[in-house]
């Protein structure tokens, strides 16, 4: 498969009215729907950035490049750790769910801060490069003497598609596997590019969210699917 800039582009235009509308429609609800509504926005933004890395790449810009590159990690190694596990805590009533959800934003925020602000402050440990057509964002992490990559990746698995399969609502538990399906053929197929690759397919499937959303919200609120 071949990424490019025109790739990113193309669906950081096509989420971005996607986004808007999801909020739109998730405002007219009790905004429990809102923190999911905008995961077509940043996944959107996300692959913005993601163009301008490519592009970077082709014109030889390095300044572009770096902030680009870093852009593109602050979504991809902090922002979704925390997030996800935020969204669900925000939009779950039951108690115990509830309270798991919340624990795993605050373990992914800290975990997505720790890996993340290295690669943002010091500037040689972020390297982007093309590896099979596609990129491959190559950063030093301050746990590598502790834990392999593998590990640190299931770590980062685990807190992101659990917190969505603990949710009760039937809809975010099969958002939630989609996920977890598109991460288990990228690491089979495109694991030498596999945070760029993973974001991609997730970035499709958060349009997803947005027709669960119209769905809900012409009903006229939350259903149950629990």
């Amino acid at each position: 498969m071949c990424f490019s800039a025109t790739a990113s582009f193309t669906l950081f235009g096509a989420l971005l009215p996607v986004g808007a509308v999801a909020v739109a429609r998730a405002r007219r609800g009790d905004g429990r729907w809102m923190p999911f509504a905008i995961y077509p926005l940043a996944f959107g933004i996300q692959q913005g950035f993601e163009g301008l890395v490519w592009q970077a790449h082709e014109m030889g810009n390095a300044a572009q490049l770096a902030w680009a590159s870093r852009g593109f990690l602050f979504f991809s190694h902090f922002f979704w750790l925390a997030w996800v596990p935020f969204s669900v805590w925000l939009f779950e009533r039951n108690p115990t769910r509830k309270r798991i959800a919340g624990g795993i934003a605050v373990i992914g925020f800290v975990y997505g801060l720790t890996i993340f602000l290295p690669s943002f402050l010091i500037g040689d440990w972020l390297r982007v490069e093309i590896a099979g057509r596609s990129l491959d964002y190559k950063t030093t992490l301050i746990y590598e003497d502790i834990a392999s990559r593998t590990v640190l990746k299931l770590i980062y698995a685990a807190l992101v598609v659990g917190a969505l399969l603990i949710c009760s609502d039937r809809r975010i538990q099969l958002f939630g596997g989609l996920i977890l399906l598109s991460l288990l053929l990228t690491y089979a197929f495109f694991a030498y590019a596999f945070i760029s690759v993973w974001c991609f397919f997730a970035a499709i499937l958060s349009a997803y969210l947005a027709v669960i959303i119209w769905r809900d919200t012409a009903l006229g609120g939350i259903g149950n699917h629990a």
